[in-house]
């Protein structure tokens, strides 16, 4: 049994308590996912699951949104659009090159918490 982490009884927050399997098979069995742009958001479209997807440094333009022809509308991207310095890499870097991860400390939290709860 997944115990949450979290005081949200509807939200579970197992991050790194399990491996690729274990974790694919915990969001085939969700109903929403919020991830990073990573591979959990793959297995997430994979599986038909909704979708919100948070996008730092790098952008969705690369190709590499969740791929959902069958519900365009499925998945919600949260991104902080007009700064001038992303994307900053394809892949993503380790670092801030600028220092001030604007990228991800502007992101529209109000957003994410009312695309959550829809």
């Amino acid at each position: 049994e997944v115990l949450a982490k979290t005081t949200n009884k509807h939200v579970i927050n197992t991050c790194g308590d399990f491996n690729l399997n274990q974790s694919a098979s915990i969001v085939s069995q969700s109903y929403k996912l919020v991830t990073n742009d990573t591979g959990m958001m793959h297995i997430a479209s994979a599986f038909n699951k909704k979708i919100i997807s948070v996008w730092g440094n790098t952008i969705p333009a690369f190709g590499m949104y969740p791929y959902m022809p069958q519900q365009p509308n499925a998945f919600k991207i949260f991104e902080v659009k007009e700064l001038s310095c992303r994307p900053c890499s394809k892949i993503g870097y380790d670092e801030c090159p600028k220092r001030h991860l604007k990228c991800i400390l502007d992101i529209d939290v109000d957003g994410i918490v009312k695309e959550m709860n829809s």
